[in-house]
């Protein structure tokens, strides 16, 4: 079974209008993420800095502890919010006041995350969607117990849904409840597809961890640390690497590939545990609820009528097994970590195409239907750069060490690269929905509806002037970077925004 956030209990919304605070244990859960950062500067300091102050480093401490929680407690004292009968207000401020009125028309939803601490304390942080922008930092409650979450929850959503209906809250109804009752399930991963998820989503994660350790530590290390003769001395391996014949060091080399290889698919396989762990989706009445997390707990609801387009990613093996991601692309926020919702990390075709079913949005044609742009794609980057990495390498092998030489053998993999991209890339305009495929490996196909394109731009380089050919940028709402049709013929690409505009 999946875990939820909250359990479904009725929730009186009487006396909602008083003055509230966050959770006291909130300044546990702050003082926690501050603490280990604290901890590093003191070790520094004891250890790297003037020796006058290392001594002094027990009292510097106690004084920065006392100091941290101070102004936690004081920030925590000074923060506010109370549900009004039309808006919700948000006080915050030590020196400077802030005081935000959110009213519940605007708000879409409300979304709760649960980390580890907080899950252990009983606690949730409330996100509130607005309809101003994807970032959802415009309603945060970091944090509150889950029976508070659950009535801020309910109380307004009766109360947007009040105001929509232009009936009194307190007359629509006594009481009201997160009812399981109005969902209806549409796509869940057991164990087995979470793990299998996990392997194509290879990750160095855990060289990431590493390189961000050594970073903050990098005091305790020696200068010389990533000399690779010092660190075969450190794992007592450099007699024996200097022993062997060229053959067996080349099968060491192979062997230290693998081994970053079995790292990477854990790192991939743990990452996807953590993330994916007991995925529930679910289709409610507006739109979708998404459940998901080992560690750290999110329930986040996403609105149909705010999913701008849907992006299906896949992969040479995982397209042959028959394996494909969507995302959507919506104005709702996800997590800090994501531009993108994903709603389905692993789901068959089939799969896919019932949830795409659900917003509108279709996935009728693929690759061998759709139209193939210029083969000046993939040569043209290649006479303008290749040459500057082509002469570099014989400079520094002229200078520096001849076997910089053997570099040019990967030269060839460049162009075989840039051809595959361009081969990959194509697109397609079926009735009123825009089919764009980018990459190879990493395989993305954006399915646009016209009715959510904001802007269509033409854009054309010297080059690509000089020998007719242009770009199409589509602006959507919600993505960071636009839909680009690459290395079309400038006549096919008027033709082309002429008719994203005029359907759209």
């Amino acid at each position: 079974m999946n875990e939820t956030l909250i359990a479904p209990q009725p929730v009186p919304i009487a006396d909602t209008a008083t003055e509230r605070r966050l959770h006291p244990l909130t300044l546990l859960l702050n003082l926690s993420r501050q603490l280990p950062q604290a901890i590093i500067g003191l070790i520094a300091l004891r250890l790297s800095g003037p020796d006058e102050i290392r001594g002094w480093v027990a009292l510097i401490a106690f004084f920065a502890i006392v100091a941290m929680f101070g102004t936690e407690f004081w920030k925590w004292w000074r923060f506010s919010y109370r549900l009004g009968e039309e808006e919700l207000r948000i006080a915050s401020g030590i020196i400077s006041r802030n005081v935000r009125s959110i009213p519940y028309e605007r708000i879409q939803d409300v979304n709760l995350e649960q980390g580890l601490l907080a899950r252990m304390l009983g606690m949730a942080k409330v996100r509130l969607e607005t309809g101003s922008s994807g970032s959802g930092d415009e309603g945060v409650l970091d944090s509150v117990d889950l029976a508070e979450a659950s009535r801020l929850r309910d109380v307004i959503r009766l109360r947007k849904a009040a105001q929509e209906t232009a009936e009194p809250a307190a007359e629509a109804a006594p009481e009201f409840t997160h009812a399981a009752a109005e969902t209806r399930p549409m796509f869940a991963m057991d164990t087995r597809r979470v793990l299998t998820a996990g392997v194509f989503n290879f990750s160095l994660v855990f060289f990431a961890l590493v390189g961000a350790l050594v970073n903050n530590l990098d005091f305790l290390l020696p200068g010389d640390i990533w000399d690779p003769r010092r660190l075969l001395d450190m794992l007592g391996l450099e007699d024996l690497f200097a022993a062997l014949d060229i053959a067996a060091r080349v099968m060491s080399i192979i062997a230290a590939l693998f081994s970053l290889l079995v790292i990477g698919l854990l790192g991939g396989v743990i990452r996807t545990v953590l993330r994916e762990h007991g995925f529930r989706l679910d289709r409610t009445e507006t739109g979708f609820r998404r459940r998901r997390g080992l560690i750290t707990l999110t329930d986040v609801v996403m609105p149909l009528h705010r999913i701008q387009a849907a992006v299906i990613a896949t992969g040479p093996l995982r397209r042959r097994l028959g394996w494909f991601e969507l995302k959507v692309q919506s104005l709702a926020s996800d997590s800090d970590k994501e531009s993108d919702h994903a709603i389905a990390p692993l789901a068959h075709a089939d799969e896919v195409r019932a949830i795409l079913n659900e917003t509108g949005i279709r996935w009728d044609t693929d690759y061998p239907e759709m139209q193939p742009v210029d083969p000046a794609m993939w040569w043209v980057p290649l006479v303008f750069a290749l040459p500057v990495p082509m002469i570099g390498i014989g400079v520094s092998a002229t200078f520096a060490n001849p076997w910089l030489f053997l570099l040019y053998a990967l030269l060839p993999a460049v162009p075989l690269c840039s051809r595959l991209h361009w081969r990959a890339h194509r697109y397609a305009l079926e009735g009123k929905q825009l089919y764009v495929r980018d990459g190879f490996w990493a395989q993305r196909l954006t399915l646009l509806p016209l009715r959510r394109v904001q802007s269509v731009d033409i854009t054309q380089s010297a080059v690509s002037r000089f020998i007719g050919l242009a770009e199409i940028e589509i602006g959507v709402a919600g993505r960071s970077s636009p839909v680009t049709i690459h290395a079309i013929p400038l006549d096919d690409a008027i033709a082309l925004r002429s008719r994203l505009l005029a359907l759209s």
